[in-house]
């Protein structure tokens, strides 16, 4: 069998067991709550590979170590040690307060959860706006699955073809997102998760002699560059001192936690028991998945010199594969590159139907609304978002299109970071003084959010420092914002109440 038939073969298989489990999930899913939360029969270590599978995008297989082949150690500290860390105190904090009280509160979302939680429509309503800034991570993912999907079939790349390639897996994918809900989500993000720890670990595992060859790796590294060695990078664009490295991936690491499709997964449990070995399978398949990102430092030291490599960092991991691979390993590779696009995307999809549906058109549907039945009228709901998240699609391809001809900061990773970092940094104050601080009044808690994103926006807009280009240090300026505003807003009070 050649290359070829190897990769449609595979292919084939991937779409069939979808199409099986996007029926299986279908026929399961009675309405808007079992569409969002499933039937909650889903055992709590699955769930836990899940929830990795879905973190771990194909920015972590492919997109972050081409930005580790270029910057050297201190990208792979950034992104793999500190952002890691972060994750992993953010999943430990945030998961089980989310459950008890997004269980109490009957939440099906995060918009949701925010504006029962502070008895606030308006706030439901501004997140469930915010969170379509998880379009610009969509475009990342289709752009990527998009590219593994060419080298691995070998197909024409011209624009025409790359465009077709586009519209089938957006159409593909939201669909069977659209029929199937979590029903169909947690069992195909699973297997995704066990496919991508095989995977992770033979990326892992092909620079092995790398590390002892020639002197060692750092070595190599060294005569190519000593910047490539150091803790931090002054010539580079995101990993220029501690303060970038450490400070600014270590917060959004944290923060990173209370994206919609991240957060509410510990929703699909049904219980306080099952959140320690939920979590324990996602950290552990998480610190494996982080390891990933050394193989950039494997490409930089085992290919040819290329500037055109340096220019296209998303190309990078694809050449190292196909440079270093049988064409059995080549297809399983990049099958597990794709896997870890849809896993992230699939869960992105899954939450914008749901706040779609739940925190949109259900509040408009049911205002005023005395004559149907609560089931007829989230039924409307739901197929008002599903036709919502047609039109999503349509945005998403037009904009998939427009990166691939003009990346922004040379990498769609960073047009992806843009928008969901936005997202999950306004999402941090009403998610954590919702659970650890409960005297924090909701007005505190909105005036924090507003000078979050104005602070985002406006510094990433007028380039206020030469940090600007980095959405890493406009998340931490950012949430360093709002959490000024909050406390201040919190002593106002207390100031007023002391006077004579």
């Amino acid at each position: 069998m050649t290359a070829s038939h190897m990769a449609w073969t595979a292919l084939a298989i991937y779409v069939f067991i979808t199409v099986v489990l996007t029926i299986r999930g279908a026929l399961r899913t009675k309405g808007l709550a079992s569409f969002a939360l499933g039937s909650k029969d889903i055992p709590p270590a699955m769930g836990g590979i899940s929830l990795t599978a879905q973190m771990t995008s194909v920015a972590t297989f492919v997109l972050n170590p081409g930005l580790v082949y270029q910057y050297g150690i201190s990208g792979l500290l950034g992104f793999g040690m500190a952002a890691a860390l972060g994750i992993t105190f953010g999943l430990i904090a945030f998961s089980r307060r989310f459950l008890t009280t997004g269980s109490r509160i009957a939440a099906f979302t995060v918009p949701q959860w925010i504006g029962k939680r502070y008895q606030s429509q308006g706030l439901t309503l501004l997140f469930a706006v915010i969170s379509l800034a998880l379009i610009a991570f969509s475009v990342l993912i289709v752009v990527a699955i998009a590219v593994c999907i060419v080298s691995m079939l070998s197909l024409n790349t011209g624009s025409t073809p790359f465009s077709i390639l586009l519209c089938s897996i957006v159409a593909f994918f939201f669909t069977y997102i659209m029929l199937g809900g979590v029903n169909t989500h947690a069992y195909t993000n699973s297997i995704q998760g066990i496919v991508m720890l095989v995977v992770a670990l033979i990326l892992i595992s092909s620079g092995w002699p790398l590390l002892f060859k020639n002197g060692g790796i750092l070595a190599s590294l060294r005569a190519i560059d000593p910047n490539l060695v150091s803790l931090t990078n002054p010539a580079s664009l995101y990993f220029r001192d501690f303060f970038e490295v450490f400070v600014c991936n270590f917060l959004v690491g944290l923060a990173i936690v209370c994206q919609p499709h991240i957060v509410s997964k510990v929703l699909y449990l049904k219980s306080e028991k099952q959140v320690t070995p939920y979590l324990l399978t996602a950290i552990m398949a998480g610190l494996v998945f982080s390891t990933v990102m050394v193989v950039g430092l494997f490409a930089r030291v085992s290919l040819p010199v290329s500037p055109f490599l340096s220019s296209h960092s998303d190309l990078v991991i694809p050449t190292y594969i196909a440079a270093n691979f049988t064409p059995l390993f080549q297809v399983l590779i990049t099958m597990g590159l794709i896997c870890a696009g849809v896993s992230t995307l699939e869960g992105i999809l899954l939450s914008l139907l749901t706040i779609l549906s739940n925190d949109i058109f259900l509040p408009l549907l049911s205002r005023g609304n005395t004559k149907e039945s609560e089931q007829v009228t989230t039924g409307k709901a739901l197929s008002y978002g599903r036709a919502a998240l047609v039109l999503t699609g349509v945005v998403v391809i037009w904009l998939s299109n427009w990166q691939i001809n003009n990346p922004t900061g040379g990498s769609v990773v960073i047009f992806g970071m843009y928008g969901v970092y936005l997202l999950f940094t306004a999402s941090f104050f009403p998610l954590s003084c919702g659970m650890f601080l409960p005297r924090v009044t909701k007005n505190a808690v909105t005036a924090g959010v507003i000078a979050s994103i104005a602070v985002y926006c406006a510094t990433g807009f007028f380039h206020f420092t030469h940090y600007s280009n980095n959405p890493a240090f406009l998340s931490t300026a950012a949430i360093i914002a709002g959490w000024t505003v909050i406390g201040i807003w919190q002593l106002k009070p207390a100031a007023v109440s002391v006077r004579p």
